[in-house]
């Protein structure tokens, strides 16, 4: 009864549709066909249940990640963030009764029911989302469905969910390699964990013996090989126990370079932590970041420290309501005590990317330009292996200013110091919160993949590095308080002595060298605060936790 009396409620205000999804940016090699989308196709959906007391949420978050309250790492419960969040049982019933009136089955309910996932045919999202399904082809070959007109709901739908996801959106293009870059790349890079050690001061940090787990984020049909892993850290780092504890979702064993490079730096640098692999084969990048945000916040026990290597430099790829809402989760990660580390992308200053021209504009890298993240940008050596670093040269490290999100008050008196002294780009670009925020190396990485010892570059070197560090520095902490560092950007901004500025490159590299921004004194959009001094990180690290 209650169902037909929902739906007719539904009925009644169709005339008046909100919109919560904006038509899907089509990405650059995609094209719409003819060719007919079978009604009974089935895709796995994403509810993004609106959360409650969002204010109260944003004060906590503030207080347990700044080092100047009195309330820092004090992390509330799993328990009292559920208590915090919890839909109103008004949304939960209308998004359930709005579900199973379509006939939608659901597979799983978040503990604190913000999310819900379920399975759904074309024929119900159709009707659901008020759209039409369009079978889209790429230049590859490569096929997909997606309903791309726009995401239409009722508007007392509308008013208890954040999100719908897990048709609309379109796999991140890959990298092109040539025959001939291929066969360059099969020999091992100049940098490695020992190199990255050395480089960075990295020393050991005693083992407390508390839970202290990481993780990587892997996406777009790339997997973990353990021969691989095994391989690498045999040959480069034998102190490393290199075994994935813990796959969330699906792990097919066929190696991708992305995966290798991820889970071999992150482990060989931390080997006093446990290591987790979240695993999103489903080819809808945006849809999957907001899995990924469902999944980490869905156990009582989590990573400490996340790396995510994928994004796009392609202004709103993801719509505005997925930006916001995956911002919103990884303050929730904060919230839990959770650094999460993101590349900051590799077209450079954004004007043109591989997803696409932003049309004269400059742009970062999404998900990275998100405030509650940790961006992780790239430098290499000026000359050989050691001595002064520069911004990268072999492609463009991303960074920028963005569209989506205001500069958060640990960033402004530094990024308003950057405008004023920096020589400005020619080409439009937002105010907004600035990325990087840090930098590691991110050239020449030796990775094993396929058996196959080869060099890599890219921010995806530069943020699982650096989450293996963070990962370390978690270690420092839990030993002097139990806690771990959550969102440490506050902290990082307090004390930039834990980093080497970088004080030289650009990001105007390859196709958007016309304009971009410059390393200077400080903190810059092309190196963020520099390159980790590692034992100047501890020092603090130790003090922080410890006072």
């Amino acid at each position: 009864m209650r169902s037909a009396v929902f739906m007719a409620l539904v009925a009644a205000s169709a005339g008046s549709l909100v919109q919560v999804h904006e038509p899907s940016m089509i990405p650059n090699g995609w094209r719409a066909t003819s060719e007919k989308v079978s009604a009974e196709g089935r895709f796995p959906v994403t509810v993004g249940v609106k959360r409650s007391n969002k204010a109260a949420l944003d004060r906590i978050f503030e207080e347990v990640s700044n080092p100047q309250s009195e309330n820092y790492l004090q992390y509330p419960s799993y328990e009292e963030i559920g208590d915090i969040v919890r839909p109103s049982a008004e949304h939960t019933r209308i998004v359930k009764e709005w579900l199973s009136s379509n006939g939608v089955e659901v597979t799983r309910v978040h503990p604190h029911g913000d999310y819900i996932h379920a399975e759904a045919t074309v024929a119900q999202l159709q009707k659901m989302a008020n759209g039409e399904f369009v079978t889209y082809e790429h230049t590859s070959g490569a096929k997909i469905w997606r309903l791309t007109s726009g995401v239409r709901v009722a508007a007392e739908v509308a008013a208890a969910i954040d999100t719908f996801a897990g048709f609309h959106g379109f796999p991140l293009n890959p990298i092109v390699v040539d025959k001939k870059l291929k066969e360059k790349l099969q020999a091992a890079g100049k940098v490695d964990p020992a190199v990255f050690r050395k480089t960075y001061n990295v020393t050991a940090v005693p083992k407390t013996g508390k839970q202290n787990i990481q993780a990587i984020a892997q996406f777009q049909g790339q997997y973990v090989d353990d021969k691989d892993l095994a391989e690498f850290c045999t040959k480069y780092d034998a102190g490393s126990d290199c075994k994935i504890s813990k796959y969330i979702g699906k792990n097919e064993q066929q190696p991708g370079i992305e995966s290798m490079l991820d889970t071999e730096y992150i482990m060989s640098l931390s080997n006093t932590a446990e290591t987790w692999v979240y695993s999103y084969p489903n080819f809808d990048f945006c849809a999957d970041l907001g899995t990924f945000g469902s999944d980490v916040t869905g156990e009582s026990t989590f990573p400490y420290s996340i790396s995510i290597s994928y994004g796009s430099q392609k202004i709103d790829y993801c719509s505005k309501t997925i930006t916001t809402r995956l911002s919103d989760d990884i303050q929730k990660m904060g919230t839990m005590g959770i650094t999460v580390m993101i590349s900051s992308g590799d077209d450079g200053s954004g004007g043109e990317t591989r997803q696409g021209s932003n049309g004269g504009k400059l742009s970062p890298s999404f998900p990275a330009s998100i405030p509650t993240c940790i961006a992780v940008g790239s430098t290499y050596w000026l000359e050989g292996t050691t001595g002064e670093q520069q911004a990268t040269t072999q492609f463009g490290s991303g960074g920028g200013f963005s569209y989506d999100f205001p500069v958060p008050s640990f960033q402004a008196q530094q990024v308003q110091s950057y405008l004023s002294n920096v020589k400005k780009p020619n080409s439009q670009y937002a105010t907004g919160r600035g990325t990087p925020d840090v930098s590691t190396l991110g050239e020449s990485f030796t990775v094993v993949e396929g058996g196959s010892a080869i060099a890599v570059g890219g921010t995806s070197c530069s943020s699982p590095s650096f989450a293996g560090l963070v990962t370390l520095l978690n270690e420092a902490c839990i030993a002097e308080s139990g806690k771990t560092l959550g969102y440490a950007n506050p902290l990082f901004y307090q004390n930039p002595k834990m980093f080497t500025d970088i004080v030289k490159g650009t990001n105007a590299i390859g196709e958007n060298r016309a304009a971009g921004w410059e390393a200077i004194k400080g903190w810059d959009a092309s190196t963020g605060l520099g390159t980790p001094n590692f034992g100047h990180m501890l020092d603090i690290v130790k003090h922080a936790c410890k006072n």
